[in-house]
C-alpha cells in the first residue's frame, strides 16, 4: 500500500451493492500492467482506502462513480487518485467521524437487526400466546402453590436442580417461574395442536355468504379464542397453516374424468375410462405410496416440484411466455413527471419492504379466522432468478440498493443514507433525478445498452453467455449488482397509453408492461417497477417465486400509498411530500460492463428472437362498464362462475367447438401453497352454451342452465382450494413415474392435453389502506400474461367494482386460429346475452 504514493494511478470504480468500491488500476507510471483493489468505505466526506495488490491484470471499462464530484476532465470520465487526494479531499483532516466508528455503528446495526429477527422467531414461535400469558401462567403457579401448596412439593421434588437453589423464597420463585413456563408451554403445544385440528375443516366454503351454519359458527369462535388476544406479525400463523393431504386416487381419477366428460365422444371417453382403472390397478398405487411418504417429510408435496418443473427447467423464452405484468389505475394519472412518480412508488415499496423485514405486515385471513399461508412473500424483494445450463435457480438476498435501467445505462443506489437513515420521498426524487441528468450526458455503449435481452433469450444459451461473457471483472461485478437489488427501476422513455377502441386497437400500456421493446427490462428480477416518460407505471413479474396476488398486495400498498399521500404539485408536477431529516445523499453509482467484441452478435441475434416474439403478440384490454358483479350478485350468481360461462360461450362461438379450459385458483390455506388447476368446462357449462346457441330454448330455461353451471363451477373452485383438485396430484405422481422409470399411458395423455383457453382472476382490496367504493377511478386495470399455447389465448380478469372489470386478452398473430380482436367481441357479445337472459322476467 506505500507504493500508492510513488505514482498516480488512472482507476475505474465499480459497484459493490454495498458502499464499498472495487477499484480496478488501468496504468502504472511504470508501466507494468498489474491489478490493485481498493475498497473505499465513504462517510460523508471521508473515505478509507485499503488497498490490496493483485496480479495478471485485465482491462476494465470506468463506471461512474460514487465518489461526491471530484475534479476531473471532462472529456475523461475517470477519477484519479494521488497521495494528495488521499491526505486531502477525499480524507479531509477535520472530519471528526471515523472508518471506526462507522464500523461500530454498522456493527450496531447488525446486531440490533440479528436481535430483532430472533425476538420475531420467538414471537412466531410461541404464538398465539403472548408474554402477558406468561406473567399470567407464572401467577397461577404462585396462586396454585397458596392453595394447594402439596403440589407446589411435588414440584419442587421433580424440577431439576432444585437441589442447587437456595432455600426460601429465592426457591420458591424457581419454582413458581419454572412450573408456571412449562404451564405455558403445554398451553402453547395444547392451542396450536387444536388450530391445526380445527383449520383442516373446510366446511365454511360450502356454506351460504353470510350465512353461516352452526357447526360452522361454532367452529369460527372456538378458532378465534384459541388465536388469543396478540397482535399476529407476517409470519406468526405459518406453524398453524395444516398441510395439504394427498387425494385418494380414486377420488383424483373420478374427478377427472368427470372433467374430461364433456370434452370427449363416448369412444375417447371409454378410452379413458379404462386407462384410468387400468392405473388405479397397476402402477398406481405404488406412485401413491411414494407421494404420500413425500408429504410427511416436506411442508407440501407440491411445491418444491411445481416450482422446479414448470418454471426453473423450462428453457424458452420467460418474456411473455412466463413472466406477467401489472397496471396502475386505469383513468386516474397524478403527475405526468417521470421521476417525481417513481420516487412515491419507490418510497411507499421501500416502506412496505421495511415493514416485511420486520414481519410487521399483517397476515392475510379468510372470512376474518382462517390464514393463509404467508410463505411467498419473503422472496418479494432482493430475488433473482439464475439461469442454468439445464435448470435456473432462484437466488434470494438481504441488500438494500435499488438497480436502475435508464436510458441504456444501468445504475445502482443505496435505499438508506451513509447512517442508516430511511430516504424520504423528496431525497428519492433527488437521486433519481440525479439518474436522469447523469444518463443523457454520453450514449450507451450497443452491446451494453441490449444486454438485458439475454434475460429474455433461450435460458441455456442466457446461463453459457453469463459465464463466458459476464463471469469476472467489471461484468461480473456489475451483474451482481444487479442480481442484489432489491427491484429494478425502468424509466422508459416511451409514452404509451390507452387506446379510444379497446377492442379494435392492442394497449400500448400492456404491450410496453409485458415485454418493452426487449431489452428495456430486467427479466430474471422478481419484478420491474416501470416508469413511462408520460407519468404513467407498470410492473414486470417474474413468475417462478410467487404467484399474482402476493405481488398484486404490493402493489395495491404502493399504489394505496400514493393515493392518500401529499400528491403532486399542480404546475411542477413534482413531488409535495414533506421534506424528512436531512440526509447526505451518495450519488448513485453508474455500473459498466466489460464484454468482448464477438458477444455482439450473439446479443443482436437474442435482439432479433424478442422482436420477433414481441411482434406475434395479439394484445387487448377490454373494460366492461356495462355492468359488472353488481348485477351478477344482484341475480343470486357467482361473478367468478358467471364470466367463465362467458368465455366459454365466447370460446366456442370463436372456435365452434369446447377445448380444455385453465382456471387458476389458490391453495394458500395450506403450508407453501400456490395454485391449483379449476377446470371450468363441465357437463352443465356444454348444456349452457348449447342452450344459448339453440332458438328453441327458451330465456327461463337458459338461466337456469347457467345457474346450475354457475353453482357447478364453484362447486370446483372450492375443491381446488380445499386440496381436492385434479391436475397437481396427476403431476406429481407423474413426476414419481418418471423417478421411478415407471411409464403410464394415462398419465402421460392426461398431461399432454394443451389448455387453449388458459385464465386467471386477480384478486383486489388485499389492504385496508383505502375505499375502493369512494374511489372508484383509482382502481387498478389489473394485468395479463401471454397465451399458453401457440394456438390458444390467455385470458386475465379483474373484477374491480361493482359496475366495471378489466379482461386481458392475449394470442399469437401467426396462429390462424386465434385473434385477440374476435375473441373481445365475441366475450361483449357473451356477455350482452347473458345479461339479457338473467333480466328476462
Amino acid at each position: 500500500s506505500r507504493r500508492v504514493g510513488k505514482g498516480f494511478y488512472s482507476v475505474q470504480i465499480y459497484a459493490s451493492h454495498r458502499l464499498r468500491y472495487l477499484v480496478t488500476t488501468l496504468r502504472e507510471r511504470r508501466g507494468r500492467k498489474k491489478r490493485v483493489f481498493v475498497w473505499v468505505c465513504l462517510s460523508r466526506n471521508r473515505c478509507n482506502a485499503h488497498i490490496t495488490k493483485m496480479a495478471e491484470a485485465r482491462s476494465a471499462v470506468a463506471l461512474d462513480s460514487l465518489v461526491p464530484r471530484l475534479a476531473r476532465p471532462s472529456s475523461e470520465r475517470y477519477i484519479t487518485i494521488t497521495r494528495e487526494m488521499i491526505q486531502g479531499s477525499i480524507f479531509p483532516q477535520d472530519e471528526k467521524r471515523s472508518v471506526a466508528t462507522r464500523g461500530a455503528r454498522a456493527l450496531v446495526r447488525y446486531v440490533r437487526k440479528r436481535v430483532h429477527q430472533v425476538r420475531n422467531s420467538i414471537y412466531d414461535a410461541v404464538f398465539p400466546s403472548t408474554s402477558y400469558s406468561w406473567y399470567v401462567s407464572i401467577a397461577g403457579a404462585v396462586g396454585l402453590r397458596k392453595l394447594a401448596p402439596q403440589l407446589g412439593d411435588i414440584a419442587e421434588a421433580y424440577l431439576p436442580f432444585t437441589a442447587l437453589v437456595p432455600e426460601g423464597i429465592v426457591r420458591q420463585a424457581y419454582v413458581a417461574v419454572v412450573s408456571g413456563t412449562a404451564m405455558w408451554l403445554a398451553g402453547i403445544f395444547t392451542s396450536r395442536s387444536a388450530l391445526l385440528i380445527l383449520l383442516r375443516y373446510k366446511g365454511y366454503m360450502y356454506d351460504p355468504p353470510k350465512r353461516p351454519s352452526k357447526a360452522t359458527a361454532i367452529w369460527a369462535n372456538l378458532v378465534k379464542l384459541l388465536f388469543g388476544f396478540g397482535t399476529p406479525r407476517t409470519y406468526s400463523y405459518q406453524n398453524v397453516v395444516p398441510r395439504i393431504s394427498v387425494p385418494s386416487l380414486a377420488d383424483t381419477c373420478a374427478r377427472y374424468l368427470d372433467a374430461a366428460r364433456p370434452l370427449l365422444d363416448e369412444a375417447e371417453f371409454e378410452r379413458m375410462k379404462r386407462l384410468a382403472e387400468d392405473f388405479q390397478e397397476n402402477e398406481g398405487p405404488g406412485l401413491q405410496r411414494l407421494l404420500w411418504l413425500k408429504s410427511w417429510v416436506v411442508p407440501n408435496y407440491i411445491t418444491d416440484w411445481w416450482e422446479r418443473f414448470v418454471y426453473l427447467r423450462g428453457r424458452d423464452s420467460i418474456m411473455i411466455n412466463s413472466n406477467y405484468y401489472m397496471l396502475d389505475s386505469y383513468s386516474w394519472q397524478p403527475t405526468k413527471n417521470p421521476v417525481a412518480r417513481a420516487a412515491n412508488i419507490v418510497y411507499y415499496m421501500l416502506d412496505y419492504k421495511t415493514l416485511l423485514d420486520r414481519d410487521q405486515i399483517e397476515p392475510l385471513l379468510m372470512q376474518g379466522c382462517v390464514p393463509l399461508c404467508m410463505a411467498q412473500y419473503s422472496r418479494t424483494f432482493c430475488t433473482t432468478r439464475i439461469p442454468g445450463i439445464e435448470e435456473d435457480t432462484l437466488q434470494h438476498v438481504n441488500d438494500k440498493h435499488i438497480a436502475v435501467m435508464c436510458g441504456g445505462h444501468f445504475y445502482i443506489f443505496q435505499c438508506a443514507g451513509p447512517n442508516g437513515e430511511r430516504l424520504s420521498a423528496r431525497d428519492l426524487e433527488r437521486q433519481l433525478q440525479w439518474i436522469v441528468d447523469d444518463s443523457k450526458l454520453d450514449e450507451p455503449n450497443e452491446i451494453e445498452r441490449k444486454l438485458p435481452v439475454m434475460t429474455a433469450a433461450d435460458r441455456t444459451l442466457w446461463a453459457q453467455f453469463r459465464d463466458e461473457y459476464l463471469g469476472e471483472g467489471v461484468s461480473r461485478a456489475s451483474l451482481e449488482a444487479i442480481e442484489r437489488a432489491a427491484f429494478v427501476l425502468v424509466f422508459d422513455e416511451s409514452s404509451p397509453t390507452h387506446p379510444k377502441d379497446c377492442i379494435k386497437e392492442e394497449d400500448q400500456i400492456c404491450h410496453a408492461a409485458i415485454h418493452g421493446n426487449g431489452f428495456n427490462r430486467w427479466f430474471d428480477k422478481s419484478f420491474n417497477l416501470i416508469v413511462f416518460a408520460n407519468g404513467r407505471v407498470a410492473m414486470n413479474v417474474e413468475h417462478s417465486w410467487a404467484d399474482a396476488p402476493v405481488t398484486a398486495h404490493l402493489w395495491e400498498w404502493a399504489l394505496s400509498g400514493e393515493f392518500s399521500g401529499p400528491g403532486y404539485d399542480d404546475v411542477s408536477g413534482m413531488n409535495k411530500a414533506l421534506p424528512g431529516p436531512t440526509v447526505r445523499l451518495l450519488d448513485p453509482l453508474r455500473l459498466r460492463f466489460n464484454i468482448k467484441p464477438e458477444a455482439s452478435a450473439i446479443v443482436e441475434a437474442a435482439s432479433t428472437r424478442a422482436l420477433q416474439l414481441i411482434n406475434d403478440l395479439d394484445l387487448r384490454l377490454l373494460r366492461h362498464d356495462a355492468y359488472s358483479k353488481g348485477l351478477m350478485k344482484r341475480v343470486g350468481l357467482s361473478p367468478d362462475g358467471y364470466i367463465q360461462m362467458a368465455l366459454q360461450l365466447a370460446y366456442y362461438r370463436d372456435a365452434g367447438r369446447f377445448a380444455q379450459t385453465y382456471e387458476s385458483s389458490m391453495t394458500r390455506l395450506f403450508r407453501h401453497g400456490r395454485t391449483e388447476t379449476v377446470r371450468p368446462v363441465s357437463m352443465e357449462s356444454v348444456a349452457f352454451v348449447r342452450a344459448m346457441e339453440s332458438p328453441e330454448v327458451t330465456n327461463k330455461e337458459r338461466a337456469a342452465l347457467l345457474r346450475k353451471a354457475c353453482e357447478r363451477h364453484v362447486d370446483r373452485y372450492r375443491g381446488a382450494m380445499c386440496g381436492k383438485g385434479i391436475d397437481r396430484h396427476l403431476f406429481c405422481l407423474y413426476v414419481v413415474s418418471l423417478w421411478r422409470n415407471t411409464p403410464s399411458a394415462f398419465l402421460k395423455e392426461v398431461l399432454s392435453v394443451p389448455w387453449k383457453l388458459s385464465t386467471s382472476q386477480t384478486p383486489v382490496q388485499q389492504t385496508t389502506r383505502w375505499d375502493l367504493s369512494i374511489n372508484p377511478n383509482k382502481v387498478c386495470g389489473g394485468g395479463g400474461f401471454g397465451p399458453v399455447t401457440d394456438d390458444g389465448y390467455g385470458v386475465s380478469y379483474i373484477i374491480a367494482t361493482d359496475e366495471v372489470f378489466f379482461l386481458h386478452i392475449t394470442s399469437k398473430h401467426s396462429s390462424k386460429a386465434t385473434s385477440s380482436e374476435r375473441f373481445a367481441n365475441n366475450v361483449v357479445k357473451a356477455l350482452q346475452d347473458m345479461r339479457r337472459v338473467v333480466l328476462d322476467k
